[in-house]
């Protein structure tokens, strides 16, 4: 990744540095309280001299002059919170005063993540996994989604994950198997530990699609909603596509009171952290590139186990990775059968525990 400081370019080099087609533009800037304040203590400024010595640029120069080489921003953070020295300050108490709102907007430097924009619809093999547990009376819409994704114009590799069911969803995956094999890959595992976040490691983990998906087998994402974030997801190595259920009226029933306020709180939270709007923060459907997941691989987040779904691991690695994190509406309706496989308040207590270790990360 390219890596500048505003204040030393000039019209040439800041132009020189987008036309170049770099991937991936990392620029530093001066916060807009402390740009005025640093040319006026060194004078450099309009009120004392007839021209100045250095450029003024800031944010959203920047975010403007980017779009015009088509160039989209990630997001941006507070890089330097002061320009005195800090050094006897932990770093972890650094990383928190960082991303809080009003001190991270007044922060003395900041950096600011772009990609170069590309949108070519590939060809390439999609990877599906879907996590099962319990979900034999979902048969038919399981049916209904398998039929629908024939209508993917790309190959398809399906790979079902049953965690250890007491009903007979293992045999019904068997089943399908057999009768959908002509159509796409189809693998069926069986999960070896427990949990959500597990099942969709172990799927991934034998994956060999460029564009990685997850779907809930409860379908209750719309599959179309579903199928299009996949569409979308095609188009750019360097995006998360994180479907969001709570911009558009839900079913009734489709979700608990109490979980709707939890997934809106941290969503707020998550944002927060980030930088960046996250709609909603847990939403089992994601999809994103096989380029995040090796990422995710490399630095070991993939496989931790702090995180019982993995959707905060997910997000947080996209900001911490630059990947671009891309809200896609999505109508969510009330399960036709069973009952979610999760413990609220435990699970809760868990995504809090991963909310803090990115909290006094350098993200």
């Amino acid at each position: 990744m390219k890596s500048v400081n505003s204040w030393n370019l000039t019209n040439n080099k800041l132009h020189q540095l987008f036309k170049e087609n770099n991937e991936f533009i990392s620029i530093k800037v001066r916060g807009n309280t402390w740009e005025p304040i640093t040319r006026w203590l060194r004078f450099d400024s309009r009120i004392f001299r007839e021209t100045t010595s250095k450029a003024r640029i800031n944010l959203y120069d920047i975010e403007s002059l980017a779009e015009i080489y088509n160039y989209r921003s990630v997001r941006w953070k507070a890089k330097k919170l002061t320009p005195l020295p800090t050094k006897l300050i932990p770093k972890s108490l650094k990383n928190i005063f960082r991303k809080i709102p009003i001190v991270k907007e007044l922060a003395y430097e900041l950096e600011i993540v772009f990609y170069k924009y590309s949108e070519n619809v590939s060809q390439h093999l999609i990877s599906i996994v879907i996590p099962a547990r319990n979900e034999a009376g979902n048969k038919e819409l399981l049916i209904n989604a398998l039929n629908k994704f024939k209508n993917i114009p790309n190959k398809l590799e399906i790979i079902f994950v049953e965690g250890n069911s007491n009903d007979n969803t293992y045999e019904i995956l068997k089943e399908l198997k057999e009768n959908f094999s002509n159509f796409f890959k189809i693998s069926l595992l069986q999960q070896t530990s427990k949990g959500k976040k597990n099942a969709v490691v172990e799927g991934f983990n034998i994956s060999s699609g460029e564009t990685l998906a997850i779907i809930d087998s409860d379908f209750t994402v719309d599959i179309d909603d579903s199928i299009a974030a996949i569409m979308e997801s095609t188009k750019n190595k360097n995006i998360l596509i994180n479907c969001a259920r709570t911009t558009f009226p839900m079913e009734k029933d489709a979700m608990r009171w109490a979980n709707y306020i939890g997934n809106r709180l941290f969503a707020i939270f998550l944002s927060i952290l980030i930088n960046k709007p996250v709609s909603d923060s847990l939403c089992g459907t994601k999809v994103f590139s096989r380029k995040f997941f090796k990422l995710m691989k490399q630095n070991g987040s993939w496989d931790s186990k702090s995180d019982p779904f993995g959707d905060f691991t997910i997000i947080f690695e996209a900001a911490n990775n630059n990947i671009k994190i891309l809200n896609y509406p999505v109508r969510y309706y009330a399960r036709k059968s069973g009952a979610p496989n999760i413990s609220r308040w435990i699970d809760g207590l868990k995504l809090l525990k991963v909310c803090w270790i990115y909290m006094i990360s350098d993200i």
